[in-house]
């Protein structure tokens, strides 16, 4: 039996949320569990793919400690450490941080909001990515998720339930 990295267990927890999430949508009404069925239906068989890959990839392949093509081994070089292990975990937990503060951002603030914020912070923060590019990408993105399910498809997406009680308070409000 095979032990369970970090990351493995990340994955299960994500699985769970995700099996969690289309579960709760399957009593929502048509147009209201559309979001989280084509969210999470694919989240869940990439979840299954990774658990997968973690509980039957063999960490010592035919090819394990092989030297690569093109590349000279260094006698007294450093090795390169594995693709998962302790020195992973500050990443994973830091992406797992973005992960919950999305999904807590979607509930407060509606998905036209978080999206760029998430995108404004990972990429700046986490990609080092200029600012022009970063804001660039953050309206992008969002005009898009507007044109293609506000625009196209007339799907509403969650707006959060701070946004709407905000944009009333200042009197623009919410139809």
């Amino acid at each position: 039996m095979r032990r369970f990295t970090f990351s493995t267990w990340l994955t299960v927890g994500m699985l769970a949320f995700f099996c969690v999430m289309v579960g709760l949508s399957t009593e929502f009404p048509a147009k209201a569990r559309f979001m989280p069925l084509i969210v999470g239906i694919p989240a869940i068989g990439l979840c299954l793919i990774q658990l997968a890959i973690d509980l039957f990839h063999s960490p010592k392949s035919a090819f394990h400690g092989a030297p690569r093509a093109g590349v000279a081994h260094v006698p007294g070089a450093e090795p390169e450490l594995p693709e998962f292990g302790p020195h992973t975990v500050r990443q994973e937990l830091t992406m797992l941080t973005y992960f919950v503060a999305f999904v807590v951002g979607i509930v407060v603030l509606g998905f036209y909001v978080s999206v760029p914020i998430l995108l404004l912070t990972f990429l700046r923060l986490q990609a080092e990515a200029s600012w022009k590019m970063t804001i660039s990408l953050a309206v992008g993105a969002t005009a898009f998720l507007y044109l293609m399910f506000g625009a196209l498809l007339h799907i509403q997406l969650f707006s959060g339930f701070f946004t709407p009680w905000l944009l009333r308070s200042i009197g623009i409000g919410m139809a």
